[in-house]
């Protein structure tokens, strides 16, 4: 059984769900491996990334012409103890090739699924201590 969501715990969860989003979508890439613990594992696509700096060697791979676009929503946070919460999140994620500060033209989401992520309360806040994401939706091709 989960304890009781404290306001100030869903809020700080709710807040990395987000920023990660917006970091990664604006290429601020530094910022997105900081938001994890020094142990934290992020599983992506089956890859496993442990600790900020590999997050960081991965994301600083991506080409300069990826835009990208994580619409982050439904996220719903249950506390497992007084420094532990997890949450299940759903995500729209656009992509498309263009040249850098260019708007790109899109048919709709290229994947809609659901991010799952454990936080857990450090001596610098709450932090991202794994983060993983499964599809939920197979977006035909037009």
């Amino acid at each position: 059984m989960t304890a009781p969501v404290s306001y100030e715990a869903e809020a700080a969860c709710r807040r990395l769900v987000v920023a990660f989003a917006h970091h990664l979508d604006h290429r601020e890439f530094d910022r997105v491996a900081a938001l994890f613990t020094d142990d934290g594992v992020w599983d992506r696509h089956g890859e496993r990334l442990e600790g900020p700096e590999q997050i960081l060697a991965l994301l600083e791979q991506r080409p300069l012409t990826q835009l990208e676009r994580h619409v982050m929503t439904t996220i719903h946070v249950t506390q497992l103890s007084p420094d532990e919460c997890a949450s299940t999140s759903y995500a729209m994620i656009f992509r498309a090739e263009t040249a850098p500060g260019r708007p790109a033209a899109v048919q709709g989401p290229v994947a809609v699924g659901d991010f799952h992520d454990r936080f857990r309360l450090t001596d610098s806040g709450w932090k991202l201590s794994f983060r993983t994401s499964e599809p939920v939706f197979v977006i035909r091709p037009t």
